[in-house]
């Protein structure tokens, strides 16, 4: 019996330590393999990012060569407004002469006194050679790059044709627009300087770059933190036409989160199978002992969800290594029950809370309430408008983007432990500690980020306070349904409930 005892507990014991390994194993061939492949990958895209950038250049200004090199193109109003109108990459066209006047222009509202002879692509241009400039910012705050080009008549230089490019009012964003790098992934570029020009998150654009001070060769890739801490695998690429930047950030997050599950996994078959073992040989030893009767008991009730540790000092020695296995897996099984717990109140498409974890949170509330230990809070009920049309014209696939990015924009604004989804596409937020009018300021800003960002939908919104404006949970969810019929007769508009019930 004892020799049986202790070859089951060795063998669990290997059983660990061969597991353990594989887990150290797994993690660093896993993290150098996926390392290495996200950098090619993102060093390869921003390479050919960077060379169709470099071709969109290159076409803008052949296109303005072209109109230098024809008197009939730049000497007509008529011809030249009909050229720019089919040319979507540049936005606005002017002719000057030597001193900078201009002649004509096409495609902006031309202030004729205007004398550009100070402008530094103006200098180059008129010295016969053409130029691109950095970013600007325009008379009408515009951000602008400039592509000059001589004139060249009977050998001389007799005039300077500009070719101006807005850069959030033409087709470089759409250029970039459609591209996705994993979940959450960005195409960022910067200017010679290092400054941001284009950037998906309109917020970043005027920025510092981060990876400008990184990235001196024509291409390359590297692992870097932002300023909030956050990985990213970068991918970049010089172009030179512009001396711009051409960066790819790929968050490491994804690639973190998929490696933590394969572990999780590892160890969930490890601790399963240490208990398989250990159950053979008990029910091998209770043959010849009674005392193991309550260990074969212990471990019948864990299918029951209940996790008993059994005491020590009621067994003899002999018996204690294995009993002490027994506990320190129930130790291991009770993590993995509350992770699996915790799972079941999140909501599988949008990642926010369900109702089933909104009801317990109600549950909870109202408890406090009644003992007078919470103090205030806010709830909203969030409704997106025009949801249903969406997904009547552009199918499920497009509705079900547009629930997560809203789920991202209400976390953005409140946190992830504040939001909670219904069902459908109603939301509700809930907020401990908070005063009526910041309540306000949230629900606005959720409104305004939802307007732009939500394919046509909107958002509606009902907000009650307590205790402002009821004294129950019950009473507050009555008054904040209300409260949103109210903003959705006229829809993406905000409604705080007024006065008490």
């Amino acid at each position: 019996m004892r020799f049986l005892f202790k070859f089951t507990l060795l063998l669990s014991i290997l059983i660990i330590i061969s597991s353990t390994i594989q887990f150290v194993a797994f993690d660093r061939f896993f993290r150098s393999t996926t390392d290495s492949l996200l950098l090619t990958i993102n060093e390869k895209a921003a390479d050919n990012l960077g060379l169709s950038l470099s071709a969109y250049v290159k076409n803008i200004e052949h296109l303005v060569k072209k109109i230098a090199n024809d008197p009939s193109l730049r000497a007509n109003q008529e011809i030249l407004d009909k050229t720019n109108a089919i040319i979507p990459e540049i936005n606005a066209i002017f002719i000057l002469d030597l001193e900078g006047n201009i002649l004509l222009g096409s495609g902006a509202e031309i202030n004729s006194s205007m004398n550009l002879s100070q402008r530094e692509y103006f200098q180059h241009a008129i010295q016969g050679e053409t130029y691109i400039s950095d970013v600007f910012i325009s008379t009408r705050g515009r951000q602008v790059v400039a592509i000059a080009t001589p004139i060249i008549e009977n050998n001389e230089v007799s005039g300077v044709v500009v070719g101006s490019v807005w850069l959030h009012e033409n087709n470089l964003s759409s250029l970039f627009g459609d591209q996705s790098f994993g979940r959450d992934g960005f195409i960022q570029i910067s200017d010679r300087h290092g400054t941001i020009v284009y950037h998906p998150d309109k917020n970043q654009i005027g920025q510092k770059d981060e990876t400008a001070d990184s990235s001196d060769d024509l291409m390359g890739a590297f692992i870097m933190k932002n300023f909030l801490g956050h990985e990213y695998y970068v991918g970049y690429r010089n172009v030179h036409e512009l001396n711009w930047l051409l960066s790819i950030h790929t968050p490491a997050s994804a690639i973190t989160e998929f490696r933590s599950m394969m572990l999780y996994q590892i160890l969930i078959i490890t601790i399963l199978t240490v208990i398989l073992v250990i159950m053979i040989g008990a029910s091998a030893v209770q043959r010849s002992t009674r005392p193991l009767d309550s260990v074969i008991k212990a471990f019948s009730s864990i299918k029951d969800g209940k996790y008993k540790k059994i005491p020590l000092h009621r067994y003899t020695a002999e018996f204690h290594e294995m009993i002490q296995v027994y506990n320190d897996t129930i130790h291991q099984l009770e993590e993995v029950h509350l992770t699996l717990k915790g799972a079941a109140d999140i909501d599988g498409l949008t990642g926010a809370y369900n109702r089933r974890a909104f009801d317990n949170i109600l549950e909870l509330l109202n408890k406090e309430i009644q003992t007078y230990t919470l103090h205030s809070l806010g709830l909203m009920l969030l409704d997106l408008d025009n949801f249903k049309q969406l997904n009547d014209t552009q199918g499920h696939l497009i509705g079900d983007d547009v629930l997560k990015e809203f789920t991202q924009i209400a976390i953005s604004v409140v946190g992830s432990r504040s939001v909670f989804r219904f069902g459908g596409d109603e939301f509700s937020i809930i907020l401990r500690n908070v005063s009526p009018e910041n309540m306000i300021t949230f629900a606005e800003e959720i409104r305004r980020k939802s307007e732009k960002r939500l394919r046509g939908c909107t958002v509606s919104i009902g907000i009650v306070n307590y205790p402002e404006n009821a004294d129950s949970i019950d009473e507050l969810l009555v008054l904040v349904d209300k409260a949103l019929y109210i903003s959705k007769e006229t829809k993406n508009k905000v409604t705080e409930h007024q006065g008490n019930i």
